[in-house]
């Protein structure tokens, strides 16, 4: 069987899986890599989530200069952005959404993150795949960025 994914343009990739192609989207691409790894380490016994999952991509977010982080946060729903704190394990990731997000608005999620329960995880799933997903929707039309540490230009 054939296995290979191929860089077609800035925003588009084609996985070749023995004789059919699927285009995939940078999004889609980056899911499929976290679902991947998702299923290897439920091959060697470990437990996992598509919750886990998705967490996993908001690492992403950590390549967005804060600039590119505050556009992004102005297009995120208030509730999805509360369910996407309450559930994020990853501190550095909490700590840009909040220094990012405003003063008042980070006064106000720290607020209800004393005050609210975490939600269940098919209502943080549906969160943080609005969070996700917009943040590469944008990434495809050029308003956000991001920029890796292993990123180099000449």
């Amino acid at each position: 069987m054939k296995l290979g994914i191929k860089k077609l343009h800035e925003n588009e990739w084609q996985l070749h899986i023995d004789s059919a192609f699927v285009h995939l989207d940078r999004y889609s691409l980056e899911l499929l890599y976290s679902n991947l790894e998702h299923l290897q380490s439920m091959k060697q016994g470990q437990e996992g989530s598509v919750l886990c999952g998705l967490l996993k991509l908001t690492e992403k977010f950590l390549e967005l200069s804060d600039a590119h982080m505050q556009l992004f946060l102005r297009e995120i729903e208030n509730q999805d952005l509360l369910n996407l704190v309450l559930v994020l394990t990853h501190d550095d990731v909490k700590n840009k959404v909040l220094k990012n997000v405003g003063s008042i608005m980070s006064k106000q999620l720290q607020s209800d993150m004393e005050q609210t329960e975490k939600p269940q995880d098919n209502e943080a799933v549906e969160a943080i795949k609005h969070v996700v997903e917009r943040v590469f929707e944008l990434e495809a039309v050029g308003k956000v960025e991001f920029v890796s540490s292993e990123q180099r230009f000449i």
